[in-house]
């Protein structure tokens, strides 16, 4: 019967340091991510970035962009666009914002390749 309590004993053991390494795992994974995030918003427009994250960069910009042109084509079906100075949703035929008063500009609707 010692056997079995100290079996189970173990086993719980091992079950919350799997779970406190499953926290710092996550933990380090959600930090690389800010990091990755922070990165990209500081160097998306430096043209001088490191040629081993350009390519990266680039293609975060692209993905960005393309995100957009789908986003614009919801809206077109819906009588929609967005202002692409403030983000306010207006109907699609619009020359100017009702919000921030920018001139808006023709809808992008091409996509990029990646």
């Amino acid at each position: 019967m010692a056997f079995g309590v100290k079996k189970d004993t173990a086993s719980a053991e091992v079950k919350s340091i799997e779970a406190s390494l499953k926290q710092v795992e996550d933990s380090k994974k959600r930090m690389v991510y800010q990091l990755g995030e922070l990165f990209y918003e500081s160097n998306k427009d430096n043209e001088g970035i490191d040629e081993v994250y350009k390519e990266k960069v680039d293609t975060i910009k692209k993905l960005e962009y393309n995100s957009k042109v789908w986003n614009n084509r919801k809206l077109k079906t819906q009588g929609l666009r967005m202002c692409d100075n403030c983000g306010n949703t207006l109907p699609y035929d619009s020359s100017f914002c009702n919000k921030c008063g920018y001139k808006l500009q023709p809808v992008s609707e091409e996509l990029v390749i990646i």
